[in-house]
């Protein structure tokens, strides 16, 4: 089962938004944290659009639970609120799941040949 999310970066934040991520074994680890079996990512003029991968059974987990249990993966968070527009405030209760509802990407069709 896809999931997308996009988002924007600040103005002048481009730069550092597409570096964020690091490099493959970070979007590895941060797939597994998910429960995703797959992490792509994309970046053009500003926008970001990530891709995960879950297994057709699963539930994912909550953005909000993955924070709390790993330390590593809230700092990412809080950086990443920092650097796209209209993003989220992890101390503000309600950001973080009002910014997913606004980012994700309603899903049309998956199919396979």
């Amino acid at each position: 089962m896809p999931a997308a999310v996009t988002f924007q970066a600040k103005p002048g934040k481009e730069e550092e938004l597409e570096q964020l991520p690091g490099d493959p074994e970070a979007g590895r680890w941060a797939a597994g944290l998910q429960g995703a079996a797959r992490n792509t990512l994309f970046f053009a003029r500003g926008r970001m659009i990530r891709v995960l991968e879950f297994p057709d059974d699963a539930e994912p987990p909550s953005m909000s639970d993955v924070i709390q249990q790993n330390p590593d993966f809230e700092r990412f968070m809080r950086k990443l609120g920092s650097l796209i527009e209209n993003g989220f405030d992890l101390d503000s209760p309600g950001s973080l799941e009002e910014f997913s509802g606004r980012i994700t990407c309603p899903l049309i069709f998956d199919v396979r040949p």
